[in-house]
């Protein structure tokens, strides 16, 4: 179940900077798998991921919206970045900090379940870094990463 998350629930500031730097790279060469592979083992090695919650407190699910690639879920690396994002979104005020804490690596299973909804994508650290993957490569990903460690 999904925590509620405090400002110690962000990870550490190089962290983030290693994820940022990853993504610039990868945004400057789409095609290019290496750099698409170190922006993911990024964001997979965090702790866990930062959704804006939606729905009612009893059982909460992450906000999604429709991109030009069809329905997506956005999640995050900071509760600050999730929050912009929330005011951005043009969520009202009183729940913009109304977010979700998801532990790694059960947060990529259970966005993944998502696409028996209809949801198509994740999008990670928008407008910062808006990394896109298909929800039906998230647990290949994730098993690609486990089972190849970089050395």
């Amino acid at each position: 179940m999904p925590d509620q998350p405090t400002p110690e629930l962000g990870p550490a500031p190089e962290t983030v900077a290693a994820i940022d730097a990853a993504a610039a790279v990868s945004m400057a060469a789409p095609d290019d798998r290496d750099a698409q592979e170190r922006l993911w083992r990024a964001v997979f090695a965090l702790e866990r991921w930062i959704f804006i919650a939606r729905g009612a407190d009893e059982q909460p699910s992450p906000f999604a919206a429709t991109t030009e690639q069809g329905p997506a879920i956005f999640a995050f690396s900071t509760p600050e970045r999730a929050a912009e994002a929330a005011t951005g979104f043009g969520i009202p005020p009183e729940e913009v900090d109304r977010l979700l804490a998801v532990p790694m690596p059960d947060a990529a299973g259970w966005v993944a379940s998502y696409a028996e909804v209809g949801v198509e994508s994740i999008v990670f650290d928008a407008p910062v870094t808006g990394a896109m993957a298909p929800l039906a490569n998230l647990a290949a990903m994730a098993v690609w990463i486990q089972q190849h460690p970089e050395g």
